[in-house]
């Protein structure tokens, strides 16, 4: 750097994660189509995943907490391949872990942390609307990732009715949940799972006509 010369300004958050989840986005577009060419291979890195799930849990609360936590992530998901006993080859860890902390990011959207939701409910009160859409699933990656999550916000309540499709790591098949959040709260006073998509779907359009 020349003498006088400004450094140049640390990236800001926001910035941040956009390069991450671009980079989400892309590892989950190139892992989970592995079902269709790779059955072994996508298995224990679906399985991996869901195990990779349990720890970022406890470690990422926030959406910033996603910037920093990838070395570490990674030497987890190595540990954990370990102490199941999951071969880590041909497997691409770096992959598992965006992959992971994909589905992290989306369950931190659905507990209220995404800032876009506010400029969604303010068109939406606007519009006269009952019910705000503050999040769906990236077209990007709608059928090929491990979750996908619908969230609607009731606007006169503030509950979040939150319908999600997860896939199972055991089984392969399809998970679907509908989850309800009262207020602000961040634990869910209702979870159901079936694995029935019509049953899932009439069920959230149920409990949407109940709160008006």
């Amino acid at each position: 750097m020349k003498m006088n010369e400004v450094p140049p300004a640390a990236p800001r958050l926001d910035e941040e994660l956009a390069n991450l989840v671009v980079r989400f986005t892309e590892a989950e577009r190139q892992l989970y189509p592995l079902a269709l060419v790779d059955a072994d291979i996508y298995e224990r890195s679906v399985r991996l995943v869901g195990l990779l799930g349990s720890y970022l849990e406890q470690q990422v609360h926030g959406v910033e907490d996603l910037t920093g936590i990838r070395v570490n992530a990674l030497a987890r998901l190595h540990g954990v391949a370990s102490s199941q006993g999951i071969v880590l080859t041909n497997l691409d860890d770096q992959l598992i872990v965006d992959a992971a902390l994909a589905q992290r990011y989306r369950v931190l959207l659905a507990q209220g942390v995404d800032d876009e939701a506010g400029l969604i409910t303010d068109r939406a009160r606007a519009a006269g609307e009952k019910w705000a859409p503050i999040q769906t699933p990236d077209k990007e990656t709608l059928g090929f990732a491990m979750s996908h999550q619908w969230v609607d916000l009731h606007l006169s309540s503030g509950t979040r009715l939150v319908r999600s499709v997860d896939v199972d790591p055991a089984t392969g098949s399809p998970i679907f949940r509908i989850q309800v959040y009262p207020g602000s709260e961040l634990e869910a006073s209702l979870v159901l799972e079936m694995n029935n998509r019509q049953e899932w779907l009439d069920e959230a359009e149920a409990m949407r006509a109940d709160m008006g």
